[in-house]
């Protein structure tokens, strides 16, 4: 035979005692609280009992006896030998006392009833607290103790019936966490009680705990992680629930919906008007993670709960070519990583976003505002409304000056001298790299035109440069003593063999797409050469922010000396 639990055994002398009182009043005492049932109901259908184990031959039946029958002799082999087949015994069944909850109606038919009413046959021991609870399990509340316990005996000492926790409390609350993909531990663990009281409570769904404190009862970590966080989500701070379903849902981590519609449905309503009104849709915002893909769901270190530093975010993906369906690759900027390169004052700061609209764009490339992708683009300032952000848009617009910018013959503003037309001005990109270069003023040494990398090979100077690009001939400038540039050019035709006044052939080994052509260039230079003047200073532009220690620190920018204003 099993073990017995002597503690059970010990505990149930008290019901053992009512028994033998029992026996020998003919009648039992008086029913403690209210009763819901009349003392001769017949105790219901208990659930189906497992079979008894065997260990040998099958032991007849032994017929109804048709005489009282003394309570010690009521369960041997052939008599009730189901109920004393557990691990673990209700105390009146360990000391066979069965009086204590059965009574004896007629020996000759071997009928009985409980000594109670249903609720108190249990209540008369198990005194259950239930005045003044505001919650009260639905079964407590009717008096129904029989579907979740058994009377006799279990496979652990709350006499719960089923194999788990579980699969008892499955009956009732199957939809809670049936058909989902994602299950809470404690629930697939079977482990309710470690979040409900199993009776009553003072808390709605008979909780443990209240709102985030029962969550953060378990994830430890993630209440450290929020007593550091310097930045908290403003949800994280009411209740878990708002967004999480406390025991299964189809999506990780069980929240209640995907990241996309809980983040942009519920609260952050203003980018969902971005993301869905934009033309130019920044695909990880809506597909899988969404916004998780960039911010964390709790709280952190940086703000606007970024993950990491915005460049880093961005580098996750874009430090390879992304492939568009039915659509034009998207380049990689590895460049942006590069620790030797020079960075453009945005990726210094790691700042993705102060050029990119991170969520989706009016613009093209998810650009805040307009900026000309193209070699050539007729100048018009709403053109560069990008650059100018940051800017003087000055550079652009005065043909003469000292003081706008550094690429300049003197006085002559060579920036307007390429920027400023109306039919084929060089367009930023003609000449610089947008995010990082190996030049101070992020000159690049070759630019894409058509399937030709065409050349810049600019050199700096201290006092200015010169430049031997596709586009010209070697050029020079300088900002203290400006060059005869018409002098500068006749000797370069001479040097080719061409008679003075008329422009150079193109050279036989450019490409067929070569940006200008012969008579195009002459204009060019006769641009450059007109004579002005300059009108009224403008304030320079000034150098961008100290460069960024982002490179070098998983936590954001340090402050330090600014660099030193490089020329160009």
């Amino acid at each position: 035979m099993r073990t017995r639990v002597l503690i059970l055994a010990i505990l149930a002398w008290p019901l053992a005692s009512a028994g033998w009182l029992i026996a020998q009043s003919g009648k039992p005492p008086a029913a403690v609280g209210p009763s819901t049932a009349p003392a001769s109901a017949p105790a219901p259908p208990p659930e189906a009992e497992p079979p008894a184990p065997t260990t040998g031959p099958a032991v007849p039946k032994a017929p109804r006896p048709t005489k009282r029958v003394p309570y010690p002799q009521c369960v041997t082999a052939e008599c009730h030998a189901s109920v004393k087949q557990y691990d673990v015994l209700h105390g009146p069944v360990n000391v066979n006392a069965c009086n204590a909850c059965h009574t004896l109606t007629s020996a000759e038919k071997h009928t009985f009833v409980l000594a109670r009413g249903k609720t108190e046959t249990c209540t008369f021991c198990h005194k259950q607290k239930t005045a003044g609870a505001p919650f009260i399990h639905k079964p407590v509340r009717d008096g129904e103790c029989l579907p979740c316990h058994n009377p006799h005996g279990a496979a652990n000492k709350r006499f719960l019936r089923g194999s788990s926790m579980k699969e008892l409390c499955r009956k009732c609350h199957k939809k809670v966490y049936e058909d989902k993909r994602h299950v809470h531990g404690p629930v697939a663990a079977g482990a309710c009680g470690s979040c409900h009281q199993a009776h009553v409570a003072m808390l709605p769904y008979r909780l443990v705990a209240q709102g985030r404190d029962l969550c953060l009862g378990c994830h430890a970590e993630m209440k450290k992680q929020m007593l550091q966080a310097k930045y908290t989500h403003k949800a994280v701070q009411a209740e878990c629930v708002q967004c999480h379903d406390a025991h299964a849902s189809d999506y990780p981590m069980q929240t209640k919906q995907p990241p996309v519609t809980l983040c942009m449905e519920k609260c952050h309503k203003e980018v969902r008007d971005a993301v869905t009104g934009a033309p130019h849709k920044h695909s990880v915002v809506l597909k899988d993670l969404a916004c998780l893909h960039c911010h964390t769901a709790h709280g952190g270190d940086l703000a606007k709960l970024m993950r990491t530093l915005p460049v880093k975010a961005c580098m996750k993906c874009h430090d390879k070519k992304i492939d568009v369906p039915n659509g034009e690759p998207i380049a990689a900027v590895p460049e942006v990583l590069a620790p030797k390169l020079i960075k453009h004052g945005p990726i210094r700061t790691g700042n993705c976003g102060g050029c990119h609209a991170v969520h989706g764009a009016q613009v093209d490339h998810l650009l805040t505002k307009p900026y000309p992708d193209t070699f050539y683009e007729p100048f018009e300032v709403d053109k560069y409304a990008l650059c100018f952000d940051c800017h003087n848009k000055a550079l652009a617009l005065m043909p003469a000056s000292r003081a706008v910018t550094g690429f300049r013959n003197g006085e002559q503003n060579l920036h307007y001298v390429h920027i400023n037309k109306a039919r084929q001005g060089r367009s930023c990109r003609a000449c610089h790299s947008t995010h990082a270069s190996g030049n101070p003023m992020h000159v690049q040494e070759a630019v894409p035109y058509g399937n030709w990398q065409l050349p810049i090979n600019f050199t700096s100077t201290q006092t200015g440069g010169k430049c031997a690009s596709g586009c010209h001939r070697e050029l020079a400038y300088d900002r203290n003593d400006p060059i005869d540039l018409k002098t500068n050019v006749a000797r370069a035709r001479a040097e080719a063999g061409t008679p003075a006044g008329k422009s150079p052939a193109t050279p036989t080994t450019a490409p067929s797409t070569r940006p200008a052509t012969s008579a195009d260039t002459g204009v060019w230079l006769k641009d450059l050469l007109k004579p002005t003047t300059a009108p009224a200073r403008v304030k320079a532009f000034e150098s961008p922010l100290p460069e960024a220690e982002w490179m070098r620190s998983p936590t954001g920018p340090t402050t330090g000396p600014a660099p030193k204003k490089a020329k160009e």
